[in-house]
């Protein structure tokens, strides 16, 4: 990651757009509480992260984010802002099961 980007994902979020294939279709729910249904049924994902600890979501329409987006949540960010990211690290994703998810950051200089 960029250094910009330690800054971007630790205090707004981080945005799934250029992997959101990597994601079922039906994980993406509407952008706010007052915005009409998707066309289809909501699944939330599980992700599950090498800090110990999991987080349901979905991804949020028009932002391309996981939910919840606050940092007191687990979440994103809060997983963002616990792990201590820095230039040059990596967030990877790994495929788990149906809709489960693994995430874990590799460190700059080393490969998992």
């Amino acid at each position: 990651m960029r250094k910009e980007d330690v800054w971007t994902f630790t205090q707004r979020n981080v945005s799934l757009w250029d992997i959101l294939d990597f994601f079922p279709p039906d994980t993406v729910g509407p952008r706010g509480p007052g915005d009409p249904p998707r066309p289809y049924q909501v699944r939330p994902i599980t992700v599950e992260t090498d800090l110990g600890w999991s987080f349901e979501t979905d991804i949020q329409f028009g932002s391309w984010v996981f939910r919840p987006r606050s940092p007191r949540q687990p979440g994103m960010m809060k997983w963002c802002r616990e792990r201590g990211l820095e230039e040059g690290d990596a967030l990877v994703f790994e495929r788990l099961g149906d809709h489960r998810y693994g995430l874990k950051l590799e460190k700059a200089g080393t490969s998992a």
